[in-house]
């Protein structure tokens, strides 16, 4: 691995996101012989932020340490004073990026059970060597794999601080069960002491560990360690009586909890060391994907993370194939097809979706954030097109279960080095028996994870409200979710109810995955090993290409047909001939372009990363299309690398490799660059048409009971985790009314207290933006319309494409327009928390209740933010 400063810099900026903070740590003395604390006085932390270009357009990278004072660093609502605590810029970045860190702590279940495993681990070693230490004082044999003779102090190893939760909870446990040793007189004069070494790899997380241990009084018996426990080079001065953890995910392997666990048992733990957890075992359910409303060809609400399904995707296009083969098999984004004798055949072997299960489970789980297509102030609905309904709504997206669930795999971490799988992993065959029949799309799994003895120590990420007798509704978290697993092709596998399907489960040190056998093959000993799936093969796989999300928008043809609508319609008012740039990463409106006859059509691809510029070239080989792909930053580009010079028709899905998933963001970006490239005469400035014409931000206020418990301020009203004061948390983390957290709402229960309402518009023919205000102060509103808490509001955008009068849903001064939406499944949408929730009543509705909303962008706004929300509620 490279030293250098700038390489180092420069690799981490090339696979970091939108929102996401570049922490690099650079050490000014490369002597080895430095202490711990030595090497932190001589190491300098650089925390730069990917953050909007508004002057070109697309990302531009900024120090996090020279914007302080941002809305983002402001202080949270923590009742620590600021003296306490420096405003650490580079633990308000993690804790921003990774945001799984607040909904963990806040998940009082987890906490609670960890304690108590932790604290009969503890409570059995200070037995243990009290026994020892009492028995054998006249023995001087001595073994460091063992809990050592006359030794006094008890050794924790905590692999992964975070807040340094686990390893006060090893210590306090630790020392007050000496204590009580010590109160009833059962205590060896040498058992006297507490030892744990926390080890934690991300600098900030490690310092905000220090801060929490340190307020906690239990410094002098915690040493945080800034490493990874694997590391060749960190090491204790003595072997661990307890090994306390939590590198778990999702998917149970994606953190590394067997490496860790192999390399602990290895060079760490004692041959009798509690661990804990100490177990975990994999459940799994089959599942298929039911219809939608937009279902077609192999589509449906499984499939549609998969993709995009080729078929359909040229047939809403107007004839774009995204393959170079003629057997419609995509080598890049991963999606199957057939060969002409009808055979399935694919080039990837199954993806894997982490979700919150129940939203595809329960038809009733939420509602939908629009009611249908309404007027946007002066953009005023079309009546007899309100039957496009489907533009903002669909049959609700849904899997249906067809058997009970089953463990397929089980882990052991407690039982020593030989009890562990080994690195290349295990394989197994599975017999599941169906419970209906239907067609099997893949798998949904969770995990349960055994954390002590006791019968009540069993956590488990099963979906709320499914496969259980018990109320379970107060178990939400979103730091664990469910995770389906879909089959790498689309070929039809019927299960029939009472019949065993045999299941491949396989898995390596950090993935499971699954396999379906043929109906045909024989049904033999379930245990028996099988054909082992390879992991972390060097070929393309879409989940390796695109994600789940961008396969959704790509098989949503509703929105691919508008894009052509408006597309088509730009071509018939400018003329085949005229120049149409596509400034969308991986060219999808260049290729609708060419498709459609246009001869003078340049793609620009400005992601970092080479998939949607080789995902173009793909298409474009594969189609015969002759048309412009440049790959460069906006501000590089000039006339000549322009087909035409000067661009009459400017186009954008909008899609940003980099900013995926933030749409507010996307929307802002197209139109930063449509400004810089107007400016420099590459788009016409007075006669160009825009391609969309206007993005609308909408909103809609919302109560969010999960997501605010989740996000917001850590442990009980005096900021305790069972018992432990996590103040410098929320100082740092409890920011959430500040910044936007990009979410798939639809995953997330909420009740909608408002309609939605528009807040901003961004004007791409004019170049300029519009507060959706009615007295030009800035403020837009809307109505609440349900009584409830007022706790959040969720934002998406809207866009209007010029279209025929024929394909419009909307009119304004006799132009026509089209709509796009992300308000639905296929998209992420942006949650604002509310610093201070409002409790409005049915007489406050009645009365005319309010919420107010104002939105600065650009010149508006100083420091890292691109956009700033301001609110207020009049009853």
């Amino acid at each position: 691995m490279s030293t250098d400063p700038q390489e180092i810099i420069a690799q981490a900026i090339q696979s970091a996101r939108y929102n996401e903070a570049v922490v690099v740590t650079i050490n000014n003395n490369d002597d080895d012989g430095t202490n711990n604390n030595e090497q932190q006085q001589q190491s300098r932390e650089i925390v730069l932020v990917a953050c909007l270009d508004a002057e070109n357009g697309g990302i531009i990278w900024k120090d996090a340490a020279t914007t302080a004072t941002s809305p983002s660093s402001s202080p949270s609502t923590s009742t620590t004073s600021t003296a306490t605590h420096n405003d650490d810029v580079g633990i308000v970045r993690h804790l921003r990026t990774k945001r799984w860190a607040l909904p963990m702590l806040n998940d009082h279940r987890r906490n609670e059970m960890y304690n108590t495993a932790i604290r009969s681990a503890c409570w059995q070693k200070v037995v243990e060597k009290n026994s020892r230490n009492n028995n054998n004082n006249s023995n001087n044999e001595k073994d460091d794999n063992k809990s050592s003779n006359n030794d006094d102090v008890v050794r924790i190893l905590d692999i992964g601080s975070g807040s340094g939760l686990l390893a006060m909870m090893g210590a306090k446990c630790t020392l007050d069960a000496i204590q009580e040793k010590d109160d009833d007189g059962t205590s060896s004069k040498h058992m006297k002491d507490v030892r744990a070494t926390s080890v934690e790899m991300a600098s900030a997380m490690a310092r905000l560990a220090r801060m929490t241990i340190k307020a906690n009084d239990l410094d002098s018996n915690i040493k945080v360690v800034e490493n990874h426990s694997m590391d060749e080079n960190f090491s204790l001065d003595q072997k661990a009586d307890m090994c306390t953890s939590e590198l778990l995910e999702s998917g149970l392997l994606g953190e590394g909890v067997i490496p860790s666990m192999r390399d602990a048992w290895s060079r760490h733990l004692k041959d009798d060391a509690v661990v804990i957890p100490r177990r975990a075992r994999v459940l799994a359910v089959l599942v298929e994907g039911l219809p939608t409303d937009k279902t077609t060809g192999n589509l449906n609400a499984a499939t549609a993370f998969f993709g995009p399904d080729l078929e359909s995707f040229k047939q809403a296009s107007g004839g774009v194939s995204l393959t170079t083969t003629p057997n419609n098999i995509s080598p890049l984004l991963g999606r199957q097809g057939q060969s002409e004798e009808g055979a399935a055949e694919s080039n990837t072997e199954g993806i894997l979706i982490s979700l919150h299960a129940g939203s595809l489970l329960d038809e009733n789980y939420n509602e939908p954030l629009s009611n249908g297509l309404a007027d946007y102030n002066d953009y005023k609905l079309i009546p007899q097109q309100n039957m496009k309904e489907s533009v903002y709504s669909q049959k609700k997206r849904g899997i249906r279960v067809l058997s009970e669930p089953q463990t397929v795999l089980d882990f052991d971490f407690a039982s020593g080095l030989e009890a562990l799988p080994p690195p290349t992993g295990r394989s197994c065959s599975k017999q599941i028996v169906a419970t209906s029949d239907g067609n099997c799309n893949g798998v949904l799994f969770w995990w349960e994870l055994e954390l002590g003895d006791s019968t009540d120590s069993m956590y488990s990420t099963k979906p709320i409200g499914f496969f259980s007798d018990s109320d379970d509704s107060n178990n939400w978290q979103d730091h664990w979710q469910q995770n389906l697993f879909l089959f790498g092709d689309t070929q039809v596998r019927k299960v029939i109810g009472g019949c065993p399907v045999e299941i491949n489960v396989s898995h390596d040190d950090t993935s499971i995955s699954f396999a379906i056998n043929d109906q045909n093959s024989s049904q033999g000993d379930t245990s028996r090993p099988a054909q082992r799936r390879r992991l972390n093969q060097e070929e393309c796989t879409m989940n390796r290409c695109i994600s789940s999300t961008r396969a959704l928008q790509l098989n949503d043809s509703s929105r691919t047909q508008t894009l052509r609508d408006a597309i088509m319609y730009a071509l018939e008012t400018k003329g085949m001939d005229a120049p149409l740039l596509d400034l969308s990463d991986m060219g999808i409106c260049a290729l609708i372009a060419a498709a459609a006859g246009a001869t003078r059509v340049t793609s620009l691809e400005s992601s970092s990363g080479g998939i949607p510029a080789l995902a173009a070239t793909i298409a474009q080989i594969g189609n015969n299309f002759d048309f412009q792909i440049i790959q460069a930053q906006a501000e590089h580009v000039t006339h000549a690398y322009i087909l035409g010079e000067i661009a009459e028709i400017v186009a954008a899905e909008p899609y940003f490799e980099m900013l995926e998933g933030w749409s507010l963001q996307e929307a802002l970006n197209y139109f930063y660059l449509v400004r810089s490239m107007k400016q420099r005469g590459l788009i016409s400035p007075t006669t160009s048409i825009s391609i969309p014409s206007v993005a609308i931000l909408m909103a809609v206020v919302v109560e969010c009971e999960d997501f605010c418990k989740a996000y917001g301020q850590v442990g009980d009203s005096k900021e305790k985790v069972v018992d432990f004061d996590h103040t410098p948390v929320n100082f740092f983390g409890n920011r959430y009314h500040t910044y936007d957290v990009s979410l798939p709402v639809s995953e997330y229960k909420y009740k909608a207290l408002s309609d939605a309402f528009c807040v901003a518009k961004l004007l791409y023919d004019e170049v300029k933006i519009e507060a959706a205000d009615e007295k030009g102060d800035g403020w837009s509103s809307g109505k609440i319309t349900r009584p409830g808490k007022c706790q959040g509001v969720i934002f998406y955008v809207d866009y209007l494409c010029r279209v025929s009068k024929e394909k419009a849903t909307h009119q304004k001064d006799g132009v026509h327009y089209a709509s796009i939406t992300s308000s639905t499944a296929s998209h992420r949408q942006v949650v604002r928390k509310l610093q201070s929730p409002t409790i409005v009543t049915e007489a406050d509705v009645q009365k005319g209740a309010t919420f107010f909303c104002k939105t600065s962008f650009d010149d508006d706004i100083h420091g890292i933010e691109d956009h700033c929300f301001a609110f207020k509620i009049v009853k």
